[in-house]
């Protein structure tokens, strides 16, 4: 039986908490974009978040083991470096709140993963809820089916960085049960911080601190994204894939866009009924794959026997 398992009321309130988190990223993003490149917001959330980490959680290094190398590398990359990076670039053309809402593909894609991982094949009802979801994001993207190659590009970020998270997850909740919460985010973000860190000041970041009039209030929203939506988050997030499983903890992003949406409602983006239906879609898409009998379910239940 798995020891760890959490009671729902904690599960579903780190849910929560996660949506609100995540869900408010993209508007601290924007703000960031004020006077930083997408490459700084980057690289200053990566070394702000692994900075803190390594604050709260300088013991944790006693945890680590040569066998966890490559899972962490491979964590520190994908959950981490490549979508900080991706996620802002998309932002420096496309509304906040329409990347938020393509942030919802990850529960796909992490089971598309973890189809391949479990060696689970795809049922009719699983293949329509990954049909459904594409779809939405389709939508999305070329709105009254008007091809924008410019907005098509971008919208590519955002998906490939949910890859990256779909990766992330999956490793962690397959080769890196050994480690708890704490020690997950440091020994990753170790192998990403550093090097974030160093190649920041091969920027021009110190001449825009320098200069701009914003930066410091920018360098404010970047580290609130750093520390608390990534550092602290990451934490909650392990907790939760370490207490409950990955597809429950990655559908967190069912929350996540409805947050991105109203955020950007209020920082006066255009709001119109393709986003509503384009997230609607890939929502639906998420609970087809997620209910009892799906591929979501027989990969949590074969994760079950492996570890009772």
């Amino acid at each position: 039986m798995k020891e760890n398992t959490i009671g729902p009321l904690k599960a579903w309130t780190l849910f929560i908490l996660l949506a609100l988190t995540w869900g408010s990223s993209f508007i601290l993003m924007k703000r960031g974009l004020e006077s930083f490149s997408y490459g700084q917001i980057g690289f200053i959330r990566i070394a702000t978040a692994w900075l803190f980490t390594l604050l709260v959680a300088l013991n944790r290094f006693k945890k680590y083991e040569r066998k966890y190398l490559w899972a962490l590398v491979a964590v520190g990359f994908f959950g981490n470096g490549i979508p900080y990076v991706l996620f802002p670039l998309a932002v420096t053309k496309l509304d906040s709140s329409l990347v938020g809402i393509l942030n919802s593909l990850v529960p796909l894609f992490t089971l598309m993963i973890g189809l391949i991982w479990f060696k689970i094949k795809v049922s009719w009802i699983g293949a329509l809820g990954i049909a459904a979801g594409f779809a939405g994001a389709l939508w999305l993207l070329l709105p009254d089916l008007q091809v924008d190659f410019d907005r098509l590009s971008y919208g590519i970020y955002p998906i490939i960085a949910t890859v990256c998270y779909a990766i992330s997850i999956n490793v962690i909740n397959t080769k890196l049960t050994g480690l708890d919460a704490l020690s997950i985010p440091l020994l990753s973000l170790t192998a990403v911080g550093p090097l974030a860190l160093g190649y920041l000041f091969t920027t021009d970041f110190l001449e825009v601190m320098q200069s701009a009039p914003a930066a410091w209030v920018s360098l404010g929203y970047i580290s609130i994204l750093g520390i608390v939506g990534s550092s602290l988050a990451i934490i909650v997030f392990n907790i939760l894939i370490k207490g409950t499983n990955s597809l429950f903890a990655a559908s967190v992003t069912y929350a996540i866009p409805l947050v991105a949406l109203l955020w950007g409602v209020w920082d006066g983006e255009s709001i119109g009924p393709e986003h509503l239906g384009g997230m609607l879609c890939i929502l639906a898409g998420v609970y087809l794959v997620n209910f009892k009998g799906s591929p979501a379910d027989r990969i949590r239940k074969k994760k079950l026997r492996k570890e009772a």
